[in-house]
């Protein structure tokens, strides 16, 4: 399910301005996160093909407010994620991008700062410059978990 659209200009119609949408965001899941367990660890099945990655989220916490932020990255070869920039505007955070060792999958880990009551929801989306967009990234696995590191490894 894509979020947003965007326009793309097709050379090849006559005109040369033909628009045409494709899905620029995809909805690769909604997490839960609940009391006792701080940190949400999310595994892609991401390809080992390098591709700057986009991702997005957003959600809301009981006792641990709204969630929303983006980050950026660029997963290099192995476990390499080059230019990583994350931004969170809320008390819970995407604290980490990561790859697991072979077959080097894209991780993310979520931290709401403390395992006391809570319950709620986290929405995550994912874009990427030089991956067909027709492809689907799919969520290999998550855990709900109190691990400070690399919940997959």
């Amino acid at each position: 399910m894509a979020i947003f659209q965007r326009t793309i200009f097709d050379a090849s119609s006559p005109n040369g301005w033909t628009r045409s949408s494709t899905p620029m965001m995809q909805h690769i899941g909604e997490f839960t996160l609940r009391a006792g367990n701080r940190y949400l660890d999310i595994k892609t099945d991401y390809p080992t093909q390098s591709a700057m990655l986009f991702f997005y989220y957003w959600g809301y916490l009981y006792n641990a407010q709204n969630c929303f932020g983006y980050a950026g990255c660029y997963p290099y070869n192995g476990t390499s994620i080059l230019n990583k920039y994350i931004y969170n505007s809320a008390s819970t955070t995407l604290s980490n991008i990561y790859k697991t060792d072979s077959p080097y999958y894209v991780c993310l880990k979520f931290d709401r700062q403390d395992n006391g009551y809570t319950e709620g929801k986290i929405n995550v989306f994912i874009s990427s410059h030089g991956l067909d967009l027709g492809m689907r990234i799919n969520v290999l696995s998550f855990a709900e978990n109190n691990t400070t590191g690399q919940y997959y490894t």
